[in-house]
C-alpha cells in the first residue's frame, strides 16, 4: 500500500470516497488546501471525503539505501554476531556461578553427613563404654543402652521389635521347638549308601550372561520345581525345572547379586522373591499378571549387603552388610523395623542364617568372628572365633544344637550351642580353594561342603560320603533338595547342576 502522490509507504493512509486512491493525510490535506481538487482525477474533493485507515501492524518504513548494499549488510551482520558472541558469553558465566555455588552446596553436605557419622560412633563408643562400666561396678544397664537404630516406618505402633512381634517369636518357637527333641529322621530319607553313589543327573549351562560369568547364589522353593539363581551380570533368574526353562529374568538391580532367597509359602500361589546386591538394597519382587515386579527396594544398608535370611514365622526377614550392621524387615509392608550395629564388628558382614526356632541368629564376619545374636534384645550372646580367615557362609542343623561354619583357611567348624564350644573341626586339603558354602539337608544327618569341588559328610559319624570333583570352577553356593534326594550347585562356570542318585536304565 502506497501513496498516490510520495509513491511511499503512508505513515497515516486515508482513502478518498470518490476516486479510491490512497494517500498519506498531510500531503492530500495540503493538496486539497491549495487546489481544491483530487490530484489524480481532477474532481473536487474535501476534507470530509476522506476516510482515515486503522491498518494492523503498523506500516514498515523501507530500510534505508545503507542497508541495500552488500558491504552494508556484512556491517549490520557482523553487530549482530558480536551482540550475540556479547550474550552467550554473560550466559556462560552466570552458569559458572551456578556451579560453584552448587559444588559449595554439595561439600557443605558432605561435611555434614561426616560430622553426622563421626557424632553416631562417637555415640555407640560411649554407650558401650557405658554398658561396660555398668558391667564392671554391677549396675544392670538402662533399656536405651543398646547400640540400635530404630528405622522410620509410616506406622508408628509398627517401630521396632515390639510386644506384638515378640509375642509373634515366642509363640513361633515353642511351636517349633516342642517336638524337637523326639523328631526322628524320616524313614525314607536317602541312606548313606545312596550318599555315596551321587552323581551328576542333570545339568541347565549358561544361565547367566558370559560377559560377567557366575551363578552366585541359588535356593529353592517348597515345590522343588522353580529356581532362583542371582549372576555376577545384576540379574535374578526363575529356572522351571519341569519345563527346562528360564520364566522370568528380574532386572532392576546395579551391580551384582550376592543373595537370592524365596518366601516359603506352602501354598500353591506363585511365591515372593527377595535378592540383595552389592549395590546396597534388597529388593522384594512380587508375581503379578505379567511376570515378576519389583514391590519393594531397601535402601537401609551404606555398603553392599552380603546375605538375607528368612525367619521362621515367614513374617519378617534379616539383611546384613559390610557396614558392620544388620537389619531386621517386615516383609508385609517393606519396613525396617530396626538396624543393629556394633563396634566390635569392624570389617563388616559376610554371612548370615537364623536358627530353626527362630530367637536367634547367626552372623558371620570379616574379621574371622561368628557371633550369635538374641533378637529380641538384639544383643550378641556369643562369640565363636576359631577361624582365620573371612567367613563365608554358615548354617544351623535341624536339631537346633549344631552350627557349622566355613571359612577361607580351608576349614569347617562344628559348634555345640549348649556349651559354645568347637567339638569337630573339618579340614581340606590345601589345594582345595576358599570353601564357599557349607549347609545341612532338611533332616540334620548329612553336611555338604561347597569349594572347587563338593563333598558330603555325615552327621555325628563325620564320615565323608560323597566326593564330586566334575564341576568346572568353584561352586559358590548349593541347595539340599527334600529327603537328601539330590544336591543343586551353582558356581563360576554359569552352569546349575544337580547330583543325585544315578537313575536306572
Amino acid at each position: 500500500m502506497f501513496c498516490a502522490i510520495s509513491g511511499e509507504p503512508p505513515q497515516e493512509p486515508v482513502i478518498s470516497k470518490k476516486s479510491g486512491h490512497v494517500f498519506e493525510k498531510s500531503l492530500i490535506l495540503k493538496y486539497i488546501t491549495s487546489n481544491g481538487k483530487d490530484p489524480i482525477t481532477g474532481e473536487e474533493i474535501s476534507e470530509d471525503d476522506l476516510l482515515e485507515l486503522k491498518i494492523s501492524p503498523d506500516t514498515v518504513k523501507p530500510r534505508p539505501p545503507t542497508l541495500t548494499s552488500v558491504p552494508s549488510l556484512l556491517s549490520t551482520f557482523q553487530k549482530e554476531w558480536d551482540s550475540l558472541m556479547l550474550e552467550t558469553y554473560t550466559i556462560k558465566q552466570q552458569n559458572q556461578q551456578l556451579r560453584q555455588e552448587l559444588s559449595h552446596a554439595l561439600y557443605m553436605h558432605d561435611a555434614a553427613c561426616r560430622v553426622i557419622a563421626r557424632l553416631i560412633k562417637e555415640r555407640d563408643a560411649a554407650r558401650e563404654e557405658l554398658a561396660n562400666v555398668q558391667t564392671h561396678i554391677g549396675v544392670p544397664p538402662p533399656t536405651d543402652t543398646a547400640v540400635t537404630e530404630p528405622m522410620e516406618v509410616e506406622d508408628e505402633g509398627a517401630r521396632g521389635i515390639n510386644e506384638k512381634v515378640i509375642e509373634k517369636l515366642d509363640e513361633t518357637s515353642k511351636e517349633l521347638s516342642k517336638n524337637r527333641k523326639k523328631r526322628k529322621p524320616p524313614p525314607n530319607l536317602t541312606s548313606p549308601d545312596d550318599i555315596k553313589s551321587f552323581t551328576q543327573i542333570s545339568q541347565k549351562p549358561s544361565l547367566h550372561k558370559t560377559t560377567r560369568p557366575g551363578i552366585n547364589c541359588l535356593d529353592l522353593d517348597t515345590t522343588e520345581q522353580f529356581v532362583l539363581t542371582g549372576g555376577n551380570d545384576k540379574i535374578v533368574h526363575i529356572y522351571n525345572r519341569e519345563e527346562d526353562k528360564v520364566v522370568d529374568s528380574l532386572k532392576g538391580h546395579t551391580k551384582k547379586i550376592t543373595d537370592v532367597m524365596w518366601h516359603g509359602r506352602e501354598s500353591g500361589d506363585l511365591d515372593i522373591v527377595f535378592s540383595a546386591s552389592v549395590d546396597k538394597t534388597v529388593k522384594i519382587w512380587r508375581p503379578s499378571d505379567n511376570g515378576y515386579s519389583e514391590s519393594k527396594s531397601i535402601n537401609v544398608h551404606t555398603h553392599e549387603v552380603t546375605g538375607i535370611a528368612m525367619h521362621a514365622t515367614r513374617d519378617y526377614f534379616v539383611s546384613v552388610s559390610l557396614d558392620s550392621s544388620w537389619a531386621f524387615h517386615d516383609i508385609e509392608t517393606g519396613n525396617n523395623l530396626i538396624k543393629v550395629e556394633s563396634n566390635d564388628v569392624q570389617k563388616g558382614y559376610s554371612a548370615v542364617e537364623f536358627h530353626p526356632d527362630g530367637l536367634i541368629l547367626g552372623t558371620g564376619t570379616k574379621d574371622s568372628v561368628v557371633r550369635i545374636w538374641d533378637i529380641k534384645s538384639q544383643t550378641n550372646v556369643a562369640s565363636f572365633d576359631g577361624h582365620s580367615g573371612r567367613i563365608t557362609s554358615l548354617s544351623f542343623s535341624e536339631n537346633g544344637y549344631h552350627l557349622a561354619t566355613a571359612s577361607e583357611d580351608n576349614l569347617v567348624k562344628l559348634w555345640d550351642l549348649r556349651k559354645l564350644n568347637n567339638f569337630k573341626t573339618i579340614t581340606l586339603p590345601d589345594t582345595v580353594k576358599a570353601i564357599n558354602k557349607v549347609t545341612w539337608d532338611l533332616s540334620g544327618q548329612y553336611l555338604a561342603v561347597g569349594s572347587t569341588d563338593l563333598r558330603i559328610f555325615q552327621a555325628k559319624s563325620w564320615n565323608e560320603l560323597a566326593f564330586i570333583t566334575e564341576s568346572p570352577g568353584e561352586i559358590y553356593d548349593l541347595k539340599f533338595g527334600g529327603l537328601a534326594k539330590f544336591v543343586m550347585v551353582g558356581g563360576s562356570d554359569r552352569s546349575l547342576r544337580i547330583y543325585g542318585v544315578p537313575t536306572e536304565e
